[in-house]
């Protein structure tokens, strides 16, 4: 059997029922069996009735709370009837109407008052059937509030303006000009600003006008490479050329590690060779905290700065096995190919670079940026992030996600004109209008 916590009431909420002064908010706490107990129970009766100051004024209560639920709803009543003379019509023609314009102020409005008066009445005074007013409703796509132009008190699980505002702010924030869409929104999720899942994160920054911002036009094809199950396991080793602003042509090598995605050692030179490659090996393994638990398999191509007398050498006092992309394996370095075009069309052809030095910084720069940034194939954590051993916590970003989920359902539900334009003051200052609700 379930344990359940009886709840007790103050006795002057029960006057206070009685009396037909009690506060909306509390009413609907109150399961309707006891209210309606509460209601129809005459406290007069009772022993020390003339001790209670409520009780004393209780027909004067009812009186100042009648006249309030009255004053109401004939303001409710009002605004309908200016509606309806505004467009021109009588009240047993509304349901006639047939411009999409008028139908969106009636649904607006019928939206707005359904506080201070119950729906149903409304609509029998405007002669329109729950079934009509509904088709309105649904049909009435103009809802400026929204980037989806569904209104959100019948569509109350799209974001919230809060949540449009941060999007909007982060996704054209110059900062992450660099950053694909995805990894600004796994940043906003990992930081705790904005609960949602990425697809729903880039749907609305596409409806903003914000996912041209991000792109990079590439070709797209079949890949194949490692799959890394563990910190290094495999490593990538590449190069790419660079070409300066005084026509120098320069070389930047870096190698990758496969699981985390992350840049482990780099270098920006004028020329490449055998013994660079060795030393950027080199430096590498002195950056490890402790020695490989497995052989690492290093996945190089067939160029001449890769194989070589100096390379083999090397190799030989450490543990790492070298293979050759499409002869020891029938896949290509694809994934550190895919780095080098980040690095080049996302961060460094992007601005002029006139000579090595520049470039030195701007490569520095960019890999300390690429990172220290979320990425898609790591549930959003950072390439520094995977390579320290973080794990994505799946529970917890799935109970984040159903908590913004619910806070967004009351949100949304809870917008007093949801037609209104758009606007991220407007919407950040207006206050929901507190009124009673009369039979």
């Amino acid at each position: 059997m379930r344990n359940t916590v009886r709840r007790t009431y103050h006795t002057d909420v029960k006057i206070a029922a009685y009396a037909g002064c009690l506060p909306v908010d509390l009413i609907k706490d109150i399961p309707k069996s006891t209210l309606h107990g509460f209601r129809s129970r005459d406290h007069s009766a009772c022993i020390g009735a003339e001790y209670s100051q409520v009780l004393a004024y209780a027909s004067v209560l009812r009186e100042i709370a009648s006249c309030k639920a009255a004053l109401i709803a004939a303001t409710a009543i009002i605004r309908v009837a200016h509606l309806v003379r505004s467009l021109g019509v009588a009240f047993d023609s509304v349901s006639l109407i047939k411009v999409p314009e008028w139908k969106s102020k009636v649904v607006a409005l019928v939206q707005h008052v359904s506080g201070a008066l119950a729906r149903d009445r409304i609509l029998a005074i405007l002669g329109l059937s729950r079934s009509r007013f509904s088709s309105w409703a649904k049909r009435d796509a103009d809802c400026r509030s929204s980037p989806l132009s569904l209104c959100r008190r019948s569509y109350p699980n799209q974001l919230t303006a809060k949540e449009f505002k941060t999007i909007k702010t982060e996704f054209s924030d110059p900062v992450f000009a660099h950053w694909p869409l995805s990894s600004i929104a796994w940043g906003l999720i990992h930081s705790g600003r904005l609960s949602a899942n990425v697809a729903t994160i880039l749907r609305y920054a596409k409806l903003l006008g914000l996912g041209g911002l991000h792109g990079v036009s590439k070709k797209s094809r079949k890949r194949g490479s490692v799959d890394a199950r563990r910190l290094n396991q495999a490593w990538h080793l590449d190069v790419t050329v660079v070409t300066t602003s005084n026509n120098l042509k320069a070389y930047v090598q870096i190698l990758l590690d496969s699981f985390s995605r992350r840049i482990i050692a780099w270098e920006a030179s004028a020329n490449v060779s055998g013994i660079r490659t060795t030393e950027l090996l080199r430096t590498a393994f002195s950056r490890l905290a402790e020695a490989p638990m497995e052989c690492v398999s290093l996945i190089v191509d067939g160029g001449s700065e890769n194989n070589n007398r100096h390379v083999e050498a090397y190799l030989a006092t450490v543990p790492v096995k070298k293979l050759i992309a499409r002869v020891d394996v029938s896949f290509s370095n694809s994934m550190i190919e895919a780095v080098n075009k980040i690095l080049k069309y996302r961060y460094l052809f992007r601005k002029p670079i006139p000579d090595l030095e520049h470039l030195h910084v701007a490569v520095e720069s960019a890999i300390m940026d690429y990172n220290s940034r979320p990425h898609y194939a790591l549930r959003g954590l950072t390439p520094d992030e995977a390579y320290r051993g973080k794990v994505f916590d799946e529970a917890e970003y799935r109970q984040r996600i159903e908590l913004a989920r619910q806070h967004r359902l009351l949100a949304n539900r809870s917008e007093p004109h949801p037609c209104l334009a758009w606007d991220d003051t407007v919407l950040e200052n207006y206050e929901p209008l507190a009124i009673e609700k009369t039979s």
